[in-house]
């Protein structure tokens, strides 16, 4: 079966009994969105995708290959709307109850205003960071794209974290994993060793913490709480992860290691770049991810510059480093 020149048979695989895998496409260096079906007598999707008219079809005869016409229940990972757009449209598509954590309500309730109001921050904020004027306009103007890939969804059920919750014939447990957002969770079938891990755990990149602005909870970036969370997996047996991109993780606790180590020489690298006389959050940003100099202005840089000031703020919580002030510009030294 095909949908637009797209093999849909070629999309949905079988990762266990009655547990289907849709990979979605996307035109993004990340290739593609997992999509994970549970069927049976309550049926759920894990994660949508982003909203797209093309995709919509796309998605939609996925879930009829699979023999879905209805589901009870979409599980959102996280509010990003490579997982959470097209939530709208398949709830009311299938008549499934929308399910998130309450922290991620705001982003899917009301996703446009909510993503006007955080680039607005964004854009008020990277000056104090030494973000380039010219890169920052540019990446800061791909809003109006990001905004276009949502709906606003209602939540039916918000989650706090340690719930369970039915999908399929089976039991999934709620883990909650703040950090890449406040309200990331996770979903782990404990029968069977599996987790569905959205963007905290993937095979072959590390994600990228949240950069809250405004500030929650104290908090201006997620970086801590990713790395605190990452731990937390330590404590449940994971026989394979199934993340929100890319490739099956089938040595769980080495990728949590692998992770949690990559940070850790990040952090080194980090103050590597203070002594060495980087003194804004962007100079120490290019001494971390040097491949972005030579790069058009993207979504990249942005993220580079996010990554780079959550290491600087933990290095500045463990008086490592700290921060003075030109003006409204941050500036670093050694303590």
């Amino acid at each position: 079966m095909t949908t637009s020149g797209i093999d849909v048979a070629g999309m949905v695989g079988e990762i266990g009994e009655d547990i289907l895998h849709i990979d979605i496409p996307i035109p993004h260096q990340l290739q593609n969105v997992n999509l994970y079906l549970l069927r049976g007598e309550y049926p759920a999707l894990i994660d949508t995708g982003p909203y797209h008219p093309l995709l919509e079809g796309t998605i939609v005869e996925a879930l009829r290959f699979a023999g879905m016409e209805g589901l009870e229940f979409i599980y959102l990972t996280h509010s990003h709307i490579d997982h959470s757009g097209m939530a709208a449209r398949l709830s009311a598509m299938t008549g499934a109850k929308v399910v998130a954590h309450r922290y991620e309500r705001p982003r899917i309730e009301r996703v446009n205003e909510r993503l006007r109001e955080e680039y607005e921050c964004y854009s008020s904020m990277s000056s104090r960071m030494g973000f380039p004027e010219e890169i920052a306009a540019h990446v800061f103007d791909l809003a109006s794209v990001w905004i276009s890939l949502s709906e606003p969804c209602r939540i039916d059920t918000r989650l706090g974290g340690g719930e369970k919750v039915r999908a399929g014939d089976r039991e999934l447990e709620v883990v909650h994993t703040p950090g890449h957002t406040a309200g990331h969770v996770c979903y782990y079938l404990r029968e069977e060793g599996l987790l569905f891990s959205g963007d905290h755990l993937m095979r072959s990149i590390t994600p990228n913490p949240e950069l809250y602005c405004p500030p929650w909870r104290g908090n201006i970036t997620g970086l801590p709480q990713f790395l605190d969370s990452l731990r937390l997996l330590r404590d449940y047996d994971v026989s394979c992860a199934y993340p929100g991109h890319g490739r099956a993780i089938h040595k769980v606790q080495k990728r949590v290691e692998i992770n949690l180590v990559h940070h850790e020489r990040r952090l080194e690298k980090t103050r590597e770049g203070v002594d060495n006389g980087c003194r804004t959050v962007w100079e120490v940003a290019l001494y971390l991810f040097p491949q972005v100099r030579s790069k058009p202005p993207d979504v990249d840089h942005f993220l580079a510059l996010k990554e780079t000031l959550g290491h600087l703020l933990i290095l500045e919580e463990m008086e490592e480093v700290k921060r003075g002030y030109e003006g409204d510009l941050w500036v670093y030294e050694p303590a």
